[in-house]
């Protein structure tokens, strides 16, 4: 059995490419930039390859005949140009579903959507299910997972051929090094506004995250879209310090994100501010039931955990 994973060198495919190596899975990773910690072996090949070259794509399916095909390449807030970046993520992912649907050795695609789909506001309910509708607003992130999962399901493709797509919510642990997130938010920002003291946020631990990735490729029958997230959630006054808090109002935070984003000195997209202020906490239920699945940490655990084990660059930004 070979598992291609694009995206092989960011924090998901660090993480589970070094756990389906250890299961004794052989790997094939792609990505623009290769990871040092990963050494190709027996067990696992790399390629430096985007997924928005359609012909190195098919070259690499062809030569390696995977049998499923993990998706995890994004640009995830790193290319300002909304063109350029919705070439790759949207872009790339069709070449990825083409590629898949042509490679008859593939049987299965997984593709990581994101909880941002279902957009963040005062409508939301304390557990989002995966039946409810999804509107991510003008968050570019959550709007390109949102027209990726729809052009993976609405697509022609070979009968054999399965789809899930996994709404994750934000994945942490002690290999968390992702900058432009709200985990860099929580962990760097000198200073958070008094009224994120009370902001509700989810956090699963990458174990979790691995050990349920591991059923899903395990499972012959699975099909369709699934929420992957923890069965807890976390306040963030109880996860960080009191002493970072300022009072300051929201109503001048939005401007004021903006001119820090064309300055390049914030690298998360304003409209991303929505998800700072409204809990966005999906519910697990669907998936961890299917397998009767027992969590091994909770919300607040995994963070901790995160924090204990700082990976994060020290001129990171937030």
């Amino acid at each position: 059995m070979c598992i291609l994973i694009t995206g092989s060198s960011g924090y998901f495919g660090k993480i589970v490419v070094r756990d389906l190596i250890s299961s004794g899975y052989r790997v094939v990773g792609i990505d623009i930039r290769r990871d040092p910690e990963q050494t190709e072996g027996e067990q696992f090949r790399f390629y430096d390859c985007s997924i928005t070259d359609r012909e190195k794509l098919r070259d690499i399916f062809r030569r390696e005949q995977p049998t499923d095909v993990l998706h995890f390449a994004c640009t995830f807030n790193k290319v300002r140009d909304r063109r350029r970046e919705y070439e790759i993520d949207v872009g790339g992912s069709v070449n990825v579903l083409e590629t898949s649907n042509e490679t008859d050795s593939v049987k299965r695609l997984i593709y990581s959507s994101s909880a941002a789909i279902y957009g963040a506001g005062n409508h939301n309910g304390l557990w989002i299910s995966e039946t409810e509708p999804v509107n991510p607003g003008s968050y570019r992130y959550g709007v390109n997972k949102k027209l990726i999962e729809e052009a993976f399901f609405s697509a022609k493709r070979r009968a054999d051929l399965q789809i899930v797509s996994l709404r994750v919510c934000t994945v942490v642990g002690p290999l968390y090094f992702k900058s432009r997130s709200v985990v860099s938010i929580l962990i760097k920002m000198p200073f958070l506004p008094g009224s994120f003291r009370k902001k509700k946020v989810q956090f699963m631990h990458e174990e979790d995250f691995v050990r349920l990735l591991r059923e899903i490729i395990s499972d012959n029958e699975i099909e369709g879209i699934f929420n992957l997230a923890a069965d807890s959630f976390s306040v963030v006054g109880e996860v960080v310090p009191e002493k970072r808090y300022i009072n300051i109002p929201l109503t001048g935070l939005k401007p004021l994100l903006w001119v820090l984003w064309n300055l390049r000195i914030l690298n998360l997209q304003p409209a991303s501010l929505r998800y700072c202020l409204y809990p966005v906490l999906i519910d697990p239920a669907k998936l961890a039931g299917r397998y009767r699945y027992t969590f091994r940490y909770s919300s607040s655990e995994s963070f901790a955990e995160t924090v204990r084990n700082n990976r994060l660059p020290a001129d990171a930004k937030f």
